[in-house]
């Protein structure tokens, strides 16, 4: 099972950062005393992710935890942070391993149902990418809690103690990735369905530590995050899209979960804005789903273990209004996969290894290309655009891709290119934008950010990037008028704050940008550039 897991993805220990591994690996996850420890603890998952503009949702102190212990093995140098991943791939298939073992007993075919999990074409995008490290992490304390509920429960004699090492297992999950908090009452179904003393009443009581881990988690991200559930800005807008789209996802994600042969680093999808035969076969899957938990519980089935980890895992991830990025990720299927193992565990006799001797050598075929998509940012970038060449998110992408490189030519391209091909996708003009002020062609920069201004007035990125324009043609009382418009639609724009404060002080005013600062660093825990300026303004003033 450990050789399926390691083998085909042994390579990417040798291979590049990636997408937004450049900007979570880096200077922030350096440690020198126990307040960088809390310091780290304290700070959104998303403040890693280099993108200002974006509201903070994801709170994963763990996973930065683990990224900080292996800054502080070897720096920026990627080879510990992939070592650091294949071996949390290990422990996670070793666990689910475990886990299933214990749910079927049956050790032969929980070996061949881990060995189709461990080979699934979709684990690429969270083995060979560290920003995956997040699935990883979080499978591998999941499907501990979930061998810990089966093996331990049970002989635990107190039913409020039985699910107590499981729930210790499922908060650290949580601290690693929210969709574990959705998977807390599959932990209680595998006490449940392998214990079969136990009354209804002392399951409610042997939930009391699970219930306790999910609140002490809640009131911990609560206390970095804030009490907001929901992102900002979700991707699709208008409630009836959202539900349309939401329920589509489901029909897209369950055949890709079962028969993964249209894989892609970026799977384009769309808004969708009236009922399609995709939507119609979305409502029959979630039909299907929720009649075959219904009856599985009914008759306190293991069958109910793996159908209920498929829904808590995916379903409540097509609800778009849950999501920041893109609509549809691979690395969205890992924990869902899991349900895989346990269902080829639990066939009837020869049809288990039959199933398993079918699916791993498929399934190891269509993996091993996708390994190699993740080298280095160029093999990256170079599928998304092969896979799906009018895709504006792949090109948008790529256009950032070269803006990093300095290839301001072949950027400008990309981003143009994106914005044509879907001229509401307007965050392009931003990009483009942004690559034309560093060209040098200032006059279009402006034209563009204007346009984007046109097309979208409340949007609060489009102001702060004329803020920027003004003043890198050093127009500070213009620069200041846009800041302050920018935080008018969005007060929440740490950069924009930050920004203000630069101008502000430029034009004398060292007061009002040390407010600025300090409010910028309120908004955003861990931004390291008005923490910058404040101190060396408060430096230069004495104490």
């Amino acid at each position: 099972m450990l050789a399926a897991a390691l083998v085909p993805v042994l390579k990417s220990a040798h291979y590049d950062l990636v997408w937004d591994d450049e900007e979570i690996v880096g200077p922030k996850l350096e440690v020198r005393d126990p307040v960088d420890l809390w310091r780290i603890w304290n700070t959104p998952f998303d403040s890693f992710l280099g993108d200002p503009m974006r509201q903070p949702n994801y709170f994963r102190p763990l996973v930065l935890l683990t990224l900080a212990a292996d800054h502080a093995i070897d720096g920026v140098k990627p080879a510990a942070y992939h070592r650091t991943n294949l071996m949390l791939y290990a422990l996670a298939c070793l666990f689910l391993w475990l886990a299933v073992w214990e749910v079927s007993r049956r050790p032969v075919a929980a070996t061949a149902g881990a060995v189709v999990f461990a080979l699934h074409p979709t684990h690429p995008e969270s083995v060979c990418f560290v920003s995956g490290r997040t699935d990883l992490l979080a499978g591998a304390l999941l499907f501990a809690a979930l061998w810990a509920a089966a093996r331990w429960g049970p002989s635990i004699k107190h039913p409020v103690a039985k699910l107590a090492p499981a729930s210790a297992l499922l908060l650290l999950a949580c601290y690693s990735k929210e969709v574990a908090f959705l998977a807390a009452p599959v932990v209680v179904l595998a006490l449940w369905t392998c214990d079969r003393r136990l009354k209804l009443r002392d399951i409610v009581t042997a939930s009391a530590p699970v219930a306790l881990a999910c609140l002490v988690y809640y009131l911990s991200r609560i206390e970095v995050l804030g009490a907001h559930a929901l992102p900002a800005v979700s991707p699709v807008e208008g409630a009836a899209s959202q539900i349309l789209t939401s329920v589509a996802l489901v029909a897209r994600y369950v055949p890709l979960l079962l028969f993964p042969v249209s894989l892609s680093a970026r799977h384009e999808v769309f808004p969708l804005r009236a009922p399609d035969l995709v939507f119609g076969a979305g409502i029959v899957v979630l039909v299907a789903l929720a009649v075959a938990v219904v009856l599985t519980l009914r008759r306190r089935s293991r069958w109910a273990i793996p159908l209920a980890l498929v829904a808590a895992t995916l379903v409540p991830l097509c609800y778009v209004r849950l999501i920041a990025g893109a609509l549809m990720a691979e690395r969205f299927l890992f924990l869902p996969s899991a349900g895989l193992a346990f269902a080829v565990a639990l066939l009837p006799g020869s049809i288990a290894y039959f199933t398993a001797g079918v699916a791993a050598p498929l399934f190891l075929a269509l993996l091993l290309p996708r390994v190699a998509v993740w080298k280095d940012d160029g093999s990256l970038y170079a599928s998304m655009l092969r896979d799906s060449p009018d895709s504006p998110h792949a090109h948008s992408i790529a256009g950032s891709y070269y803006y990093r490189q300095r290839d301001f030519a072949r950027a400008i391209e990309h981003h143009r290119r994106a914005f044509e091909l879907r001229p509401e996708f307007t965050e392009s003009l931003l990009n483009l934008s942004a690559a034309e002020e560093e060209s040098g062609n200032t006059d279009s920069a402006f034209a563009h950010t204007r346009l984007l201004i046109r097309l979208r007035p409340d949007y609060a990125p489009a102001q702060y990037a004329l803020g920027n324009l003004q003043a890198r043609v050093d127009r500070p009382d213009s620069a200041a008028l846009a800041y302050e418009m920018a935080l008018k639609l969005d007060p929440n724009l740490a950069q924009a704050e930050n920004n203000l404060g630069v101008v502000l002080e430029r034009m004398g005013r060292i007061e009002e940008a040390i407010a600025h600062y300090r409010r910028a660093q309120e908004l955003l825990p861990g931004y390291l550039d008005p923490a910058n300026n404040l101190a060396r303004l408060t430096g230069a003033a004495g104490p």
